[in-house]
């Protein structure tokens, strides 16, 4: 008989890893387990349970742990290249059930390491601790040496062989991207993710001197607000719904903030739902502010296009979250949903940002290539076809 227990303690992990919006946000991160089953013959084989492409760990059920036989897996590992479309193609092969959901991207990355309990997340202090020129030597002091540290390389198949590689360390840092823990107990393993980011936290904590109420802001009176929506709404379009949150208030208020903003995204995988950046405007300088983040966007996409697989345009040049002094962040999508979680990684990504000025100076980004490669890469834009098409009334109420 198949012992389904690693699967029901994985899903009971990732459920409390996903219910903190600090470690992983709207499908972010992915973890697994490792055991043993029956196949359709009766025979007893290794699988690897791992999260599957988009779902959310804050609600997840089995079914979002596809079952994939792990010999299958192991078996790439003596290759030394694999493009992303056959890595795909193989690793869907090895489903146990080929009508599962679509496993995560880094399947690979747990099927290397030979823990039994492997957890990946996209924690704020993490990306914090890294985001920034001296990131190595940061997580080094906060970590300790039982931590390798990577620098930043897109998910996939080269990602995968460096951190299986890597077993013997407690842990592995991604620059610009987040964290990967294993135990051979489950409980461990969640402890120990706990206990990462934990030690992060304290670490830059201690680093940071500047007062937290160094940055007092005043609220943008009613009056003002309802003129500077007007305003946006005129300049984004109607089919937009705005909403306001007030989460970012200090920082849009702070007088550093295109120094923050320039940053972008914590994670890159956070830029699949907000864009690369974010933009900023006063009620004096609305049009203007859009404009030039229009420009901006226009310059990057022309500037990189040559990297755009077949098949695809671009995602427009407006921008989805917009930073205002005396008001916090607007968000601009189609439901009040996709606001919602706009404003929610927003708030993440733009505090990792603001603490990385805070305690290092200055922080550092991956290039625009890079970003870019990630912006419009199929192998994570595939999580947002798993959303419900719009409805008829979308951006219209």
């Amino acid at each position: 008989m198949s012992d389904l227990k690693p699967l029901h303690d994985l899903v009971a992990r990732s459920q409390k890893i996903g219910a903190d919006q600090s470690m992983v946000v709207y499908g972010g991160g992915n973890t697994s387990s490792k055991g043993e089953i029956k196949d359709h013959l009766g025979r007893l084989k290794k699988v690897l349970w791992v999260k599957g492409s988009g779902a959310d760990m804050q609600y997840a059920v089995d079914r979002d742990y596809p079952a994939l036989y792990l010999e299958e897996l192991l078996a790439l590992r003596d290759i030394d290249a694999l493009d992303d479309d056959t890595m795909v193609d193989y690793v869907t092969r090895a489903l146990v059930d080929p009508t599962s959901r679509r496993p995560s991207i880094e399947t690979l990355l747990h099927g290397f390491l030979p823990a039994k309990h492997i957890d990946h997340v996209h924690a704020d202090a993490i990306c914090a601790l890294t985001n920034h020129p001296q990131g190595e030597k940061a997580v080094r002091e906060a970590l300790g040496e039982n931590f390798a540290y990577v620098d930043w390389m897109r998910p996939g198949f080269s990602l995968s062989k460096i951190v299986g590689g890597l077993s013997d360390y407690a842990g592995v840092v991604l620059a610009h991207h987040g964290l990967v823990v294993w135990d051979e107990d489950s409980d461990r393993c969640y402890q120990k993710t706990l206990d990462s980011v934990a030690l992060a936290d304290k670490y830059l904590d201690s680093l940071n001197k500047r007062p937290k109420a160094n940055f007092q802001h005043q609220d943008l009176p009613d009056e003002e607000l309802k003129d500077l929506l007007l305003k946006l709404r005129g300049t984004l379009g109607k089919k937009q719904l705005l909403r306001t949150d007030t989460r970012l208030a200090e920082i849009a208020s702070r007088p550093d903030l295109k120094k923050i903003l320039a940053l972008g995204a914590s994670s890159a995988d956070h830029m699949l739902r907000i864009r690369p950046k974010s933009a900023t405007v006063t009620l004096e300088d609305t049009e203007t502010g859009i404009d030039e983040f229009r420009k901006n966007y226009a310059a990057y996409f022309e500037a990189n296009k040559s990297l755009l697989p077949d098949g695809y345009t671009s995602h427009g040049n407006d921008p989805r979250v917009i930073l205002v002094p005396g008001v916090g962040a607007v968000t601009a999508a189609t439901t009040i949903k996709e606001n919602t979680m706009l404003a929610d990684i927003a708030t993440h990504t733009h505090s990792v940002a603001a603490r990385v000025v805070d305690v290092f100076g200055d922080g550092d980004t991956i290039s625009d290539a890079e970003i870019f490669g990630f912006d419009y890469w199929p192998m994570e834009l595939f999580k947002l076809k798993n959303k419900p098409a719009p409805a008829q009334l979308d951006g219209h109420i």
